[in-house]
């Protein structure tokens, strides 16, 4: 066996405020030294990743075609939660949303530290599209949607023992 599976229970995501909120990280060192908040009451973190355009040409010799990678796209992910107006992340992910000019720093963390070390941690730079809200039916908490971009590749460092 090659390890444990993680349970998406514990599940925590993180967007950077302060002054140094909008800068293009591109280094671990570089994104843990930023102040983050937490975004409360997250329902589901949807799939995210990078991708690449399929680039294709037909050449006359074979009939075939052909297929290279092209440019990279790094993803998009949309996050469903419990709508709080008043909680503080989700404050900053609506101010995040109304800034027009800026990508903003955001962290994924994963509920499998082992004992007194640190969880796998997922960094992205990315600009927040969205934050829209569904009232629902009966028996319906009143939710929220939240569309984001991401603009640099994440950095994925996994969990480890302090």
């Amino acid at each position: 066996m090659s390890g444990k599976a993680v349970q998406s229970a514990g599940a925590r995501f993180f967007i950077a405020t302060g002054a140094s909120a909008t800068t293009l990280c591109t280094t671990q060192a570089a994104y843990e030294a930023l102040t983050y908040v937490e975004v409360e009451e997250i329902e589901d973190i949807g799939a995210f990743g990078s991708t690449h355009e399929k680039v294709t040409y037909k050449t006359l010799s074979d009939g075939a075609v052909h297929k290279r990678k092209g440019t990279v796209d790094h993803g998009s992910l949309t996050i469903k939660l419990a709508r709080i107006p008043t909680a503080v992340g989700q404050a900053a992910v609506k101010a995040a949303r109304k800034d027009r000019k800026n990508g903003y720093c955001v962290k994924i963390t994963l509920d499998d530290a082992p004992e007194d070390g640190t969880p796998t941690t997922v960094y992205a730079f990315a600009y927040v599209l969205s934050y829209t809200f569904e009232i629902g039916s009966n028996d319906k908490i009143v939710e929220a949607t939240v569309n984001i971009e991401i603009d640099a590749e994440p950095i994925e460092v996994a969990a480890a023992e302090d």
